[in-house]
C-alpha cells in the first residue's frame, strides 16, 4: 500500500528542498502523484528512489534533457547504454580533474606552458614542402579547396616528418568532429583525433629557432613525466597562421 505524503513531508523524508521539487515539477522530471482536494502537492513513498536519482545526476552534472530522456525511456536496454556513455563522461571529467590537480600541485606551473583540454575533431592532412616558416601558401590554397567544398575550418596544424633545410611536413585542417565528409581528392588521410588533454607552448620566437620550442617543451613534459600519446603538433589560427602554439597530447602522469 502506497503511502502518501505532503511536500513538506516528502522534503524531509529524502533532504532535497522544496524549491527543488518545484524545479523538478516545472521540468516535467518528478510530478506529484496526485493533489489533494485543496490542492496541495501530494507524492508517494515510491517516488522516493526516484528523485534520489534525479539530484545524483544533477549533481553529475547531466543535464536535464538527458535526464528527461532516461525516466521516459521504457527499453531497460536503451536505459543501459545511456549510463554508460554518463559512466563514461563523469569518468573522463574525473580525469581531467586529476591531471589538472596534479599540474597544480607538481609545482611546475610556468607562464610559458599550460594545459589545454582540446575537443575531438576530424583532421584532413595533406603532405607538403617547403623551407622553415613557409608553408603560409599550401595552408592558404588547401584551405581554399575545402571551403569551396563548404566545410568549415577551424585549425590548422602542422605536423613535421623530416628534412633541416626543406622541410617536409604534413599540413592538416581541424573540423568539427560530426563533419559528414566523404574522401577528399590529394588529401592524405582524414583522421579522427579524439578529445585529449595537452601541454601548450605559446611560440612567439624567429620560425628559425622553432627547434628550440620542440626541446624545451618536450624536456618540460620528461621532466615532470608527462607521457606522450603522440608527437609534437604545430597549432596555428588566425587568417595570417600567424598564431601559433606547440601542442604535445598527453595520456596521462605517471604516478610516483
Amino acid at each position: 500500500m502506497k503511502k502518501y505524503m505532503t511536500i513538506q513531508e516528502f522534503s524531509e523524508r529524502t533532504g532535497i528542498a522544496k524549491s527543488t521539487l518545484r524545479f523538478y515539477e516545472t521540468k516535467n522530471l518528478l510530478l506529484p502523484e496526485e493533489r489533494s482536494s485543496n490542492g496541495y502537492r501530494v507524492y508517494a513513498d515510491s517516488q522516493i528512489a526516484t528523485v534520489k536519482l534525479i539530484s545524483t545526476l544533477r549533481l553529475a552534472d547531466v543535464s536535464i534533457y538527458e535526464i528527461q530522456n532516461y525516466l521516459h525511456e521504457q527499453e531497460e536496454t536503451t536505459r543501459k547504454e545511456m549510463m554508460k556513455v554518463w559512466i563514461q563522461n563523469m569518468k573522463q571529467k574525473r580525469d581531467l580533474l586529476d591531471i589538472s590537480l596534479r599540474y597544480l600541485e607538481s609545482n611546475s606551473i610556468r607562464d610559458d606552458i599550460y594545459l589545454i583540454d582540446k575537443n575531438d575533431e576530424k583532421i584532413i592532412w595533406y603532405t607538403a614542402q617547403s623551407t622553415t616558416g613557409k608553408f603560409g601558401a599550401h595552408f592558404e590554397n588547401r584551405a581554399n579547396e575545402l571551403k569551396q567544398l563548404n566545410i568549415s575550418i577551424k585549425s590548422y596544424y602542422l605536423n613535421y616528418l623530416s628534412g633541416q633545410d626543406v622541410i617536409k611536413a604534413q599540413i592538416g585542417f581541424g573540423i568539427p568532429a560530426d563533419t559528414k565528409i566523404n574522401d577528399i581528392a590529394d588529401s592524405d588521410f582524414i583522421e579522427h583525433m579524439p578529445s585529449c588533454i595537452c601541454l601548450a607552448l605559446p611560440f612567439k620566437e624567429q620560425m628559425s629557432t622553432i627547434k628550440d620550442g620542440y626541446i624545451k617543451l618536450l624536456q618540460y613534459a620528461l621532466q615532470h613525466k608527462w607521457v606522450p600519446s603522440r608527437s609534437i603538433l604545430e597549432w596555428y589560427r588566425g587568417d595570417d597562421f600567424t598564431q601559433l602554439d606547440l601542442l604535445l597530447p598527453v595520456m596521462q602522469i605517471e604516478q610516483g
